[in-house]
């Protein structure tokens, strides 16, 4: 017997997912997303992953699935282009009112979308921050300079910008996706910061965060810290300077 959902949504949600060589945990983390979430969600929902051209298996493992759930819908890219990329692409293919965007490593807790679903429609975006991250150390200590800065340089007291779990209206995104061009690795951080400065309403909620069982994190490898540190503080800079000559 299907139970009820945790929180009745009024509109159909895409939820999106990129994903790269995950074969070690993608069935679990789909199993989990449609068990606890998917099969919840109103009429017209839809599941979208984009496979960056994963070489481990992933791409069999997504085609049986999306031959099993008609919900289900796979982009598979020939070459890999990088998360950002792959990111701006799934926002421009979902279909729904609202999208869901999340990562595919099983790190975030599939129920805890219900903890951000609860405010659809009070909010244009709702942020999911982590609490009690299990990312490597070098990881957690560029995040927290990072969430400093930008509170320093926007006030926005964001515990994780740049976190990947956010529910959002699409006609937000679509309107804020075509300026976010000062941050190529941090897509999902501009897009925050760009709702903020132009008065789209937004609510944080905090969700767990789980260790990463199979595999390693591929963010911010150690050889390109300094480099993508330097870029991500001058992508701030841009994006203030950009709202500074607007006014």
């Amino acid at each position: 017997m299907k139970s009820s959902p945790p929180i009745s949504l009024l509109d159909p949600v895409s939820i999106l997912m990129p994903v790269c060589n995950e074969a070690d945990v993608i069935r679990g983390v789909m199993e989990e997303w449609i068990e606890d979430v998917v099969r919840h969600l109103p009429a017209g929902s839809e599941f979208v992953l984009e496979d960056g051209n994963s070489t481990d298996g992933t791409r069999e493992i997504l085609r049986e699935l999306a031959a099993k759930h008609p919900f289900l819908r796979v982009i598979e890219k020939p070459m890999r282009d990088g998360f950002a990329a792959a990111t701006r692409r799934l926002y421009n293919e979902a279909r729904c009112p609202w999208v869901f965007f999340t990562d595919s490593d099983g790190q975030y807790v599939a129920a805890d979308f219900w903890k951000v679903a609860r405010y659809a429609g009070q909010y244009d975006l709702i942020h999911g921050a982590k609490i009690g991250r299990k990312d490597p150390w070098l990881r957690r200590y560029a995040s927290a300079i990072f969430n400093k800065l930008t509170w320093f340089f926007f006030g926005v007291p964001y515990l994780d910008v740049n976190s990947a779990f956010r529910l959002m209206r699409t006609e937000m995104v679509r309107d804020i996706l075509p300026r976010t061009t000062c941050m190529p690795t941090l897509l999902n951080t501009e897009l925050l910061l760009r709702a903020e400065l132009e008065n789209y309403t937004i609510k944080q909620v905090y969700v767990l965060h789980r260790v990463r069982k199979f595999g390693v994190s591929r963010g911010l490898p150690p050889g390109r810290f300094l480099g993508e540190s330097w870029r991500a503080f001058v992508g701030l800079l841009n994006i203030k300077k950009s709202y500074r000559t607007v006014e």
